[in-house]
């Protein structure tokens, strides 16, 4: 055997092809039924799980491309090219890590990313947290009355942008008892989040405890990977809705308080208030989702939520 017939890894690089695809994801293959590993990516803030869950699923099947791979080329360095097949297992066992290595190297498979392209828009909930709990179904808020100062209930007059004073006169003629000063701040008017009747609704029609106040949407997955699962803010898109539920008890109001503009969230809590960002599963062990509670599809969640990473 000449010189230029010596076995080296050279060589054996040689007769690799440029690249090699080693897993092909379907198109039916996809996220959509992995929400929990998803929420776990957005509270760790990164996308470590969804890497872990790829590997679960694809490990054995990058490994039987790689075993295929070298046994070709082993059956290429004793057929085509006339080394000893003692020889060519030799060098193959004693250099198996380094060529191994060098085949995951050359493969153009990108799993995750055809994954995530793969996977439905996830419809989610932003739901808002204050010093003063919850508000609870209103039957039970009636018996003492409502107040604006130091309430729930004042927390999301708030954030909906609208005016106390409009709000108690409102309630006021429609028979309920009001506690307190509900100050009419006019600079609020003509700039609130939803209308004024469809608040009342959306108050009158609650029927449980432990209430939140909540905004629904939906997310595209790409755009959670872009951003890191780290989020600064959304942007809830006019025309979407938001009302009072509870993701404890599994019940709530309407949900159909329409939005009358965008309206951009800051995701952060601060002294128990501010806004989170949750996931709306059905398969959550913890919570109620609001498609298990209210029996709806995901076009009920609205248009897709825009995502400022932070």
């Amino acid at each position: 055997m000449g010189e230029q017939k010596k076995l080296t890894m050279e060589f054996v690089k040689s007769l690799m092809d440029k690249s090699y695809t080693l897993v092909w994801v379907g198109y039916n293959d996809n996220f959509d039924n992995s929400h929990d590993t998803i929420q776990k990516c957005l509270e760790e803030r990164s996308c470590e799980s969804l890497w872990e869950k790829v590997d679960e699923w694809y490990d054995d099947a990058e490994w039987e491309a790689v075993h295929e791979i070298v046994s070709k080329l082993k059956n290429e360095c004793t057929g085509s090219h006339d080394f000893e097949e003692e020889d060519v297992e030799e060098f193959f066992e004693e250099h198996e890590e380094e060529i191994r290595e060098e085949i995951y190297n050359r493969n153009d498979s990108d799993i995750l990313k055809e994954l995530i392209k793969n996977t439905d828009d996830i419809p989610v909930r932003v739901e808002m947290l204050s010093n003063y709990d919850c508000i609870n179904s209103n039957w039970l808020e009636a018996q003492e009355g409502y107040r604006y100062k130091e309430s729930y209930f004042g927390d999301m007059v708030d954030a909906l942008n609208l005016n106390p004073a409009k709000v108690k006169k409102m309630l006021v003629e429609n028979g309920y008892t009001m506690y307190g000063r509900f100050p009419d701040k006019k600079y609020r008017d003509g700039k609130e989040q939803v209308s004024y009747e469809q608040f009342y609704q959306e108050l009158v029609n609650s029927c449980c405890g432990a209430n939140l106040l909540t905004y629904i949407g939906k997310v595209s997955l790409t755009e959670l990977y872009d951003a890191g699962f780290s989020l600064g803010e959304v942007i809830i898109p006019k025309g979407n809705c938001c009302g009072i539920f509870s993701s404890m008890y599994g019940g709530g109001s309407l949900l159909e308080m329409e939005l009358k503009k965008n309206v951009r969230l800051k995701l952060e809590v601060r002294d128990y208030h501010g806004f989170r960002f949750r996931l709306d599963s059905e398969r959550s062990e913890y919570e109620c989702s609001i498609k298990r509670v209210y029996g709806v599809c995901d076009s009920f969640f609205g248009e897709r939520i825009a995502l400022v990473a932070s």
